[in-house]
């Protein structure tokens, strides 16, 4: 597979990240039709990503990444999610990835990853289905993974590891076993191909196989007492700020799409005796519900980081914001599915038929909402630190 770089950041017209977007929207949403069917994205839509800086928003400015503000972030994930759910999704799994890379690793691994100030693009899965062994200098590490998000032209793969010794794992202060993230290359890894899933088709999430190999501890981020090597606010908000603005910004963009898909609809197909289903009172109430859910979902969301983010820059980030950090993100997918859900039923046998683009918003939103940062256990767990239960904690 063609190496596939970023030029750095600072080389980009001097225009919005939102403006660059936009205007790169309708070819987007152009290849997702044409590719109904595909399991991962159109390499062009790859490319125009790329070249627009998108892939390298999350890493530091040190490597050459924009090290975005989190509102920036959510207006590009949101963009690209309204054209096609798939290229917002993919996105923000290769930006976490460049993310962790840069923020994280050691300096021998800057040169391989973000050779010139281009980024190599990380992407793929970091639950601890692997293993790690101290060997030297390095750790030997072996895993299996699935939902690759963003792999088919990453040159690195992550992986979750726990720490073994003796055939044990090894536990931290905390009495937690030790979880490390490595970065392997692509030729040490072996993709099974098995992505025939009904939405997010696009991203090309395969399982794959870490093959055992010894990785240098460079390539090894530790975050049972992870190390800020590079990079500054975006990455002291919480080891899942950043993985909980991509999810939420991708549920916001589909939605968008949903709501606009649905009015086309509703102002454009033609009843028997002339009307729309415009001219009804039932929708005018059932759009005008749908819209301020969406609003309020997203003004939560982007309230919750902004101040997140203020709140890492003077000092540590308090745990009411770390609940609504969670909270704000699992919030945007109940809204999602319960106006892709209203929609979809609303627009009858038309958006039955495939490629539909409301269609296509309903399930890769549906796809979306199976993820484990924002599934129902998420949702519980969060009201279980509010009912104050004792013992009740979120991961942030």
């Amino acid at each position: 597979m063609a190496t596939v770089m970023a030029e750095p950041v600072e080389s980009r017209p001097d225009e919005t990240w939102l403006e660059r977007i936009r205007a790169m929207g309708p070819e987007i949403d152009a290849a997702a039709s044409a590719h109904e069917t595909d399991n991962e994205l159109d390499p062009q839509v790859v490319r125009m990503m790329d070249e627009a800086g998108v892939f390298a928003m999350m890493a530091p400015r040190e490597v050459g990444g924009a090290e975005a503000h989190p509102s920036d972030l959510i207006d590009v994930i949101a963009e690209l999610s309204y054209w096609d759910g798939s290229a917002g999704w993919y996105a923000h799994a290769v930006m976490t990835g460049g993310a962790v890379a840069g923020a994280y690793l050691g300096e021998g691994a800057m040169p391989a990853i973000f050779p010139d100030g281009r980024y190599a693009h990380v992407a793929g899965q970091a639950a601890p289905t692997g293993k790690a062994v101290r060997e030297g200098d390095g750790y030997r590490i072996s895993g299996r993974y699935s939902f690759g998000s963003g792999s088919p032209h990453a040159q690195f793969l992550v992986g979750g590891y726990l720490l073994q010794e003796g055939g044990k794992p090894v536990m931290n202060g905390a009495g937690q076993p030790v979880m490390l993230i490595g970065i392997a290359p692509r030729e040490t890894v072996t993709f099974m191909g098995n992505w025939d899933v009904m939405g997010l088709r696009g991203t090309g999430s395969y399982d794959y196989v870490v093959n055992e190999q010894v990785l240098h501890e460079d390539f090894v981020h530790n975050t049972s007492a992870p190390v800020q090597r590079r990079g500054g606010t975006l990455y002291q908000m919480g080891f899942m700020a950043l993985p909980c603005i991509s999810h939420g910004a991708f549920a916001i963009g589909a939605t968008r799409r949903v709501l606009d898909e649905w009015k086309a609809f509703a102002a454009n197909r033609r009843r028997p005796d002339g009307s729309t289903m415009s001219d009804t009172a039932t929708y005018h109430r059932d759009i005008a519900m749908a819209e301020a859910d969406a609003r309020a979902a997203e003004a939560y969301l982007r309230s919750t980081f902004d101040k997140i983010f203020d709140a890492a820059g003077t000092g540590a980030v308090p745990d009411h914001l770390r609940l609504d950090g969670r909270l704000a993100t699992s919030h945007a997918y109940v809204v999602a599915m319960r106006i892709a859900q209203t929609a979809y039923a609303a627009c009858t046998t038309t958006v039955l038929r495939n490629g539909h683009p409301l269609q296509r918003a309903f399930r890769d939103i549906c796809a979306g909402n199976a993820h484990f940062l924002t599934a129902e256990q998420s949702i519980i767990d969060a009201g279980a630190v509010i009912a104050e239960v004792d013992g009740a904690a979120l991961v942030f």
